[in-house]
C-alpha cells in the first residue's frame, strides 16, 4: 500500500512550515489570538509527543488528546490540530489528513454558570481600584470577553450616539448600543487611546490574561468562586430574565449561532413558574377540585377493570 505521508524535505522543517501556516492565517484575516495560539499548540503537541508536527499520525493525536483533562480544552485542541493538518494537505505537504481518523472529543452539554445579581452587587461594593471596577462593568453590562476588555479604546465609545464598537473573535467588528453605565465609565478614560495600557509595553494594552486575573481576584475577595467569563453569563442570563428575545441576546453577545447563545442562557425556576402560569385554564380543568370521599378509590377501581 502506498504511504500517504510525504517525506518532509530539509527546506520544509517544522518551524518553516509553521511560519508558512502563520502567513496563510494572516492572509485569511484571522485574529491575532488565533494566529498566535494555533502554532503554539502545535509546537506543544510536537514537544509533548516527540513527533514531527508535519508527520502526525492518528495514534499520536489520540494519545495527546487523551492527556488533556478538560473535554472542552481537548475539543478546542482537536480543532486546532485539524486546521493544521488540513492546511498541510492543501499546501501539498501531505496527501492525507490524520484527523479524519480521529474521533472528535465529546463535550458534555454546557451549563450556564452566571454570577448572580447579589454576587455582582457584593463585588462592586468592595473598595476596588477604578480600573478593576470598570473591567467588571464591561464584562457584566457589555458582555465583553477578557481580550475585548483588554484592548478597548476611547475611540470605541461614541457618547453622542450611545454606541460601543467591539472587535471580537475572528476579527469581527460589531457596532452595539452601550449601556448607560458603560457610557458613564467612559468619562473617566482617554477619548482615543487604550483604557488599560500595559505598564511593561509602551503603546500596547494589558494582556487578556491580566484582565481575567484581576477580575477573578476581586470576585474571590467578595467570597465568590467565579471567573470573569461568568460575568458574561450574567449579561446573557439577565437579559433573558427580563424577557429579551434570545435572537436579540444573540446579537448582543455577538454569536454567529443561536445554539452558542443557548449555552449561556440560564432559565430560572421563577421563569419556569411564570411560563406555567401563562397556560390557559379551560373550564373543565377546574372541576372536581374537592372530590367526594371515595372518589380516588373509585377511579383506581375503574382503572383495573
Amino acid at each position: 500500500m502506498r504511504n500517504s505521508l510525504k517525506v518532509v524535505r530539509p527546506d520544509d522543517a517544522p518551524d518553516t512550515l509553521l511560519d508558512a501556516w502563520t502567513l496563510t492565517m494572516q492572509a485569511q484575516g484571522l485574529s491575532q489570538t488565533t494566529i498566535t495560539e494555533r502554532p503554539r499548540l502545535i509546537r506543544q503537541l510536537a514537544s509533548t509527543t516527540g513527533t514531527d508536527p508535519a508527520a502526525l499520525t492518528p495514534h499520536t493525536i489520540i494519545v495527546f488528546l487523551a492527556s488533556i483533562d478538560s473535554p472542552v480544552t481537548a475539543d478546542s485542541y482537536y480543532s486546532i490540530i485539524r486546521a493544521w493538518c488540513s492546511w498541510l494537505v492543501q499546501a501539498g505537504h501531505r496527501d492525507d489528513d490524520p484527523t479524519m481518523r480521529v474521533p472528535r472529543p465529546r463535550v458534555p452539554p454546557a451549563r450556564p454558570r452566571p454570577v448572580t445579581h447579589p454576587q455582582l452587587d457584593a463585588v462592586l461594593a468592595l473598595p476596588l481600584r477604578p480600573a478593576t471596577r470598570t473591567k467588571i462593568l464591561l464584562a457584566a453590562y457589555a458582555g465583553l470577553r477578557i481580550h475585548e476588555i483588554a484592548k478597548i479604546k476611547g475611540r470605541d465609545i461614541d457618547p453622542a450616539g450611545g454606541t460601543l464598537t467591539v472587535t471580537g473573535k475572528g476579527g469581527r467588528t460589531d457596532l452595539l448600543p452601550a449601556h448607560p453605565i458603560i457610557l458613564d465609565q467612559a468619562t473617566n478614560y482617554p477619548r482615543k487611546s487604550f483604557w488599560f495600557p500595559s505598564p511593561l509595553r509602551p503603546g500596547q494594552h494589558v494582556a487578556a490574561k491580566t484582565v481575567g486575573t484581576v477580575i477573578a481576584r476581586a470576585l474571590r475577595r467578595a467570597g465568590i468562586d467565579a471567573t470573569a467569563h461568568q460575568l458574561r453569563h450574567f449579561f446573557a442570563t439577565s437579559l433573558l430574565e427580563k424577557g429579551v428575545d434570545s435572537r436579540i441576546v444573540q446579537t448582543l453577545m455577538r454569536h454567529a449561532s443561536l445554539a452558542t447563545t443557548g449555552r449561556y442562557l440560564g432559565v430560572t425556576l421563577t421563569q419556569q413558574r411564570t411560563a406555567l402560569d401563562s397556560l390557559p385554564i379551560v373550564a373543565s380543568a377546574t372541576l372536581d377540585t374537592n372530590p367526594s370521599p371515595g372518589y380516588y378509590e373509585s377511579v383506581a377501581w375503574q382503572s383495573t377493570k
